[in-house]
């Protein structure tokens, strides 16, 4: 039986920076480098034991042990850049190239493997970056997508179209929608995780404020603002295209933002109850339809291979009915939705917990995950994982920043 060809993943979650920069040159900041390198061991939670991760550090026996020990089959890894002038590994054949997210930059560093991927990959629409293929990860484009759900919906369940984000090119549009909304969400056309994000709770442009805006607005022409609305919660439609016309529908993720909006942690092994409680199994259906169908209609399904996860939310308006923002943004790239949807199946049914990212100022990986490791030890039972901390970063190397998940036992009385 031939050996399968691997598939070559990386992590670059820089990837929208890179394409708002455009350039192949572009260099993230050095908390943000350190940030991909410290977390470049993620695409284990979704890589095959016979493909390939790059990595800046080849993960430690010990860590790998315990990973083994838990049922994660782990890849091989190699060391990036030197994979680049390796001639073995240049030569070796390769399936597909998996990117966390695409860019020019990822584009260009990756070429030297490209000869050697297989046809399938090659025909991709994404194999190449194209100028035009820009738009296409822009919030001007998510914009577009929430419009063409909400005009052809039926439903009374989605946000209202007076507080729809709205582009803005000069500061006093975002002055005159301040004084409207009062409270705003300034977004930057490119960027993700609650980066390039900021919320005025006050009626007015602070300095600092009025100095990131105008750079935004210099480098990327617009920004877009939304109405600082009574979230509830955060949730994601996941989907995988494959470049020919067809998305299909992985599931639902469910995340945590802290109070400017930036990524906190997934939920994992449960729905949240207030979902179920507010979108019946129908609603939740014809969200999944209307979106698929936006996308397809904005091409996303013929000009974009590889997974994404649409982000929604549910919130108050003003009358206190929930209402659905079915259209956030679109991340055209592995996401934390998608890690999380692949965790699931490890999750014994009587758990629930959370996928998080660790990034803390005030200490380091290795510290956090001695503290957690001795106050709640893993725990498997029937083969699945139960309750406490497992890292999914090495805690034996010199990490600023890691994952992990948590878990705690599910009170089945109260279920």
């Amino acid at each position: 039986m031939n050996k399968k060809a691997p598939n070559i993943y990386i992590f670059n979650a820089t990837s929208e920076m890179a394409i708002s920069n455009g350039t192949v040159s572009f260099m993230p900041n050095r908390i943000l480098t350190r940030f991909e390198q410290d977390l470049d061991l993620l695409p284990i939670c979704y890589a095959d034991s016979d493909d390939v991760i790059l990595v800046n550090q080849i993960p430690d026996t010990k860590f790998l042990e315990s990973l083994h020990n838990v049922g994660i089959d782990t890849p091989r890894f190699e060391l990036f850049p030197q994979a680049l002038t390796k001639q073995a590994f240049l030569k070796e054949e390769k399936s597909h190239l998996r990117p966390w997210g695409w860019s020019p930059r990822i584009h260009h560093q990756l070429a030297p493997f490209k000869s050697q991927c297989s046809q399938s990959y090659t025909n991709q629409p994404n194999a190449n970056w194209k100028i035009e293929h820009k738009e296409l990860y822009s919030r001007k484009l998510a914009l577009e997508c929430l419009e063409h759900i909400t005009n052809n919906s039926p439903s009374d369940k989605y946000i209202s179209k007076d507080i729809f984000p709205v582009i803005c090119t000069k500061q006093s549009q975002v002055e005159e929608l301040q004084q409207k909304w009062q409270q705003i969400v300034i977004k930057s056309p490119w960027s993700s995780s609650g980066r390039g994000l900021q919320v005025l709770r006050k009626a007015f442009i602070n300095k600092s404020v009025e100095q990131a805006l105008g750079g935004v607005l210099k480098s990327q022409g617009y920004v877009m603002v939304e109405a600082l609305v009574n979230k509830q919660l955060d949730f994601s439609v996941q989907f995988f295209s494959n470049g020919k016309g067809q998305l299909e529908f992985l599931g639902f993720g469910f995340f945590d933002t802290n109070d400017n909006g930036q990524y906190q942690a997934n939920f994992i092994g449960y729905t949240p109850k207030l979902f179920n409680q507010s979108l019946s199994k129908e609603d939740q259906e014809n969200l999944v339809i209307e979106i698929n169908a936006a996308l397809k209609e904005h091409r996303i399904a013929n000009d974009y291979c590889s997974y994404l996860g649409v982000d929604c939310m549910l919130f108050l308006d003003t009358k206190g009915q929930m209402k659905v923002q079915p259209c956030l943004e679109i991340n055209l790239r592995y996401n934390m939705g998608t890690i999380a949807i692949k965790l699931n199946p490890y999750i014994h049914r009587e758990s629930k917990g959370t996928f998080n990212i660790y990034a803390d100022a005030k200490s380091d990986f290795v510290s956090f995950s001695e503290e957690m490791t001795q106050k709640h030890p893993f725990e498997i039972k029937d083969g699945k994982w139960f309750k406490g901390y497992l890292p999914l970063t090495s805690p034996n190397q010199d990490k600023l920043f890691g994952a992990y998940v948590f878990l705690e036992q599910i009170d089945l009385l109260f279920q």
